[in-house]
């Protein structure tokens, strides 16, 4: 589709940009269109080249009187709809490297990564065809990024829930640490019911899951999301004080980012509440890409 806007906007070569670049254990590797083995405690931090030809672009759009322009390299989330913080680089150089951060507590299951030039400051005398307003977009790319897979959020074995002391009428247990102060990795433990075959074999299967294994999958994620927000807000008052890889801020980050006001949440009266916080649970989960989408 031909992008037409009401006034001059430059040439399709006088902006032109690198991949987005993701920083992997100190090195910058090349970012595809999804991020491998991403949680929500992970910070992702994201880089890319620009050169723009400067009196091209000031030619091209008729703006030659020194109106400020810049450059502004952002994202937003595709299914909880924030828009996270931009980066901002005044039109001054033809060349130069920009990097931005995205903050695991608000992204979603996938965001948009957003490129942009825009006008800074309203124009009072415009001619016909010139960019007048504030905030007008004269160039811009975005790129769709995936963050979460349908992999599981932790370790999951199959082990006899008799010999466990679990009800073997349950499908699946979650094994909760004792502490919020134990380390995140490897604090919880998935286990499920050989006797449920069906689950089973949906969890173990890799891709192109038939449409019951999928809503068992993701039946099941709801529940255990539902779970490790319940703990949390038991908690809650512990978990300020964690240890930033602890299990304990990883469940706060997690359940702050399925309620908007989780604190609200944590009180007795309100625990009592089942329904309506498993409501508002269920609804924050598939925000965040877990479990069934009502689309």
């Amino acid at each position: 589709m031909t992008d037409v806007r009401p006034y001059f906007v430059p040439g399709a070569d006088a902006v032109t940009v690198s991949d987005w670049s993701q920083l992997v254990d100190g090195t910058w590797e090349s970012l595809g269109e999804e991020v491998e083995n991403w949680d929500y405690r992970t910070d992702l931090r994201l880089r890319c080249a620009v050169e723009a030809d400067v009196a091209r672009i000031r030619a091209d759009t008729h703006l030659t009187d020194g109106s400020p322009l810049a450059f502004h390299f952002g994202w937003r989330a595709s299914d909880t709809y924030l828009v996270g913080p931009s980066t901002r680089v005044p039109l001054v150089n033809r060349q130069f490297d920009v990097e931005i951060e995205i903050d695991p507590q608000f992204a979603g299951a996938s965001i948009v990564l957003t490129r942009r030039l825009v006008l800074e400051r309203d124009r009072f005398s415009p001619r016909a065809g010139e960019a007048s307003r504030a905030g007008s977009i004269l160039w811009s790319h975005e790129q769709p990024l995936r963050l979460m897979g349908p992999e599981a959020l932790f370790p999951t074995e199959v082990v006899d829930f008799e010999a466990f002391g679990i009800d073997p009428g349950a499908s699946w247990h979650l094994v909760m640490p004792a502490s919020p102060d134990e380390p995140a990795m490897g604090a919880l433990l998935l286990l499920l019911n050989p006797l449920d075959t069906k689950l089973v074999k949906a969890v173990q299967r890799v891709k192109n899951h038939s449409d019951e294994q999928l809503a068992l999958i993701e039946g099941m994620e709801e529940g255990v999301v539902d779970e490790m927000v319940r703990w949390s807000l038991a908690h809650w008052d512990e978990l300020g004080e964690c240890d930033p890889e602890s299990f304990g801020a990883a469940a706060r980050t997690l359940t702050s980012r399925v309620l908007d006001e989780p604190a609200a949440w944590a009180s007795d009266a309100v625990l009592r509440s089942s329904m309506d916080l498993r409501s508002s649970i269920a609804a924050g989960t598939r925000a965040i890409g877990f479990g069934r989408s009502l689309s």
